[in-house]
Order: C-alpha cells, then sequence, then structure tokens
C-alpha cells in the first residue's frame, strides 16, 4: 500500500470518527432541518432541549400533511415522563405496565381526560436513540405514524428515560414516551 494512500484513509477514518463520535464520545446523526440537537444522543442535563427536538419533528411531519403543531401539555408530559422513567427503573418496554396500567389510565391519573388519547414508544442505544432516530422509527410504523399524523391530536407530552429499558443493556440508550391528545 502507498504512503498516499496510507495517509488518505487515516484522514478519512479520523473524518468520519469526528462525524459520529464528537468530543464526549456521543454518538449523533446530522439534525432535522429547523430541528436543533435533534441528531444528538439526549442528555438528561438537556431534558427541556431534548423535548423540544422531538416536538419540532413530529411539528415538522404534522406540517408536510397539512395539520396543526402540536402543542406541548405539562400533564402529558408529567405522564409521559413518568412512564419513560418506569420503563427505565423496572426495565421493561411496553405500553401497558406490569401492573396493568394502560396509557389512557396514567394520561387519567395525572388529570388529563380528552376524547382522543394516544402513545408512541422509542427506545434506542448509540446514534439509534437521538430524536432524528426516533421519528423515523415512529415513521415508518403504521400505527405510530397514524398518532402522529391524527388530526384529533392538538396536544402531546413528551417523556424521555436516559437509559435503555432492555433488560442486561449497559449501552447508553434513551427510552421515549409521546402522549397524545385532544378533542
Amino acid at each position: 500500500m502507498s504512503g498516499v494512500l496510507r495517509v488518505s484513509l487515516l484522514v478519512a477514518a479520523v473524518v468520519v470518527a469526528a462525524i459520529v463520535l464528537p468530543r464526549g464520545g456521543a454518538a449523533t446523526v446530522p439534525d432535522a432541518a429547523g430541528c436543533p440537537g435533534s441528531g444528538a444522543f439526549p442528555k438528561v442535563s438537556e431534558i427541556e432541549a431534548n423535548r423540544q427536538a422531538v416536538v419540532c419533528l413530529l411539528n415538522a411531519e404534522r406540517a408536510k400533511h397539512g395539520l396543526v403543531p402540536l402543542r406541548q401539555h405539562p400533564l402529558l408530559e408529567l405522564a409521559s415522563q413518568r412512564h419513560s422513567d418506569d420503563m427505565v427503573r423496572r426495565k421493561y418496554y411496553e405500553h401497558e405496565t406490569p401492573d396493568g396500567v394502560d396509557p389512557q389510565m396514567r394520561m387519567k391519573a395525572v388529570g388529563y381526560a380528552p376524547p382522543w388519547t394516544g402513545e408512541n414508544l422509542y427506545a434506542g442505544t448509540g446514534i439509534e436513540a437521538t430524536p432524528v432516530r426516533a421519528l423515523k422509527g415512529w415513521m415508518e410504523s403504521p400505527g405510530h405514524r397514524a398518532n402522529i399524523l391524527r388530526p384529533e391530536f392538538t396536544e402531546i407530552g413528551v417523556g424521555i428515560g436516559y437509559e435503555s429499558p432492555k433488560p442486561g443493556s449497559t449501552d447508553p440508550g434513551a427510552v421515549y414516551t409521546t402522549n397524545f391528545g385532544g378533542s
């Protein structure tokens, strides 16, 4: 192998590593247009920015289909955050808790009970834990996509647990719960 080719390969490897692994070693993907931080690995210290990135991505999808943007609702956020935290703490990944509590029961328990409610979940590790990848997963799933694009939904709460909910996983990850509501 020539010296020039070897140096070129080394430079290419460094450039790729710089794109994928920025300072701190956390994986990223490019942000979606207009949604700052949407390609970054979520961090506990940046929970509000992480939530804003998710809401921005969801509203960008809704705008493509002529739908009104979702407004953040504090009760939906509370129900969502509690569920994400619970999944991480008890190491499960389901809409229904191990105790049999479903999304509507959780939303009602925090005082939110409009006629229309729905929930999307997403979990990933590494770059798969970024908001951009969460949106990609939801949009590729017919049921999740339907929730995002349901005209009756006008409000949202985003909860993010900052570990993988999978038993035995030690990889850095995140689990997202988005609770939707509307009349």
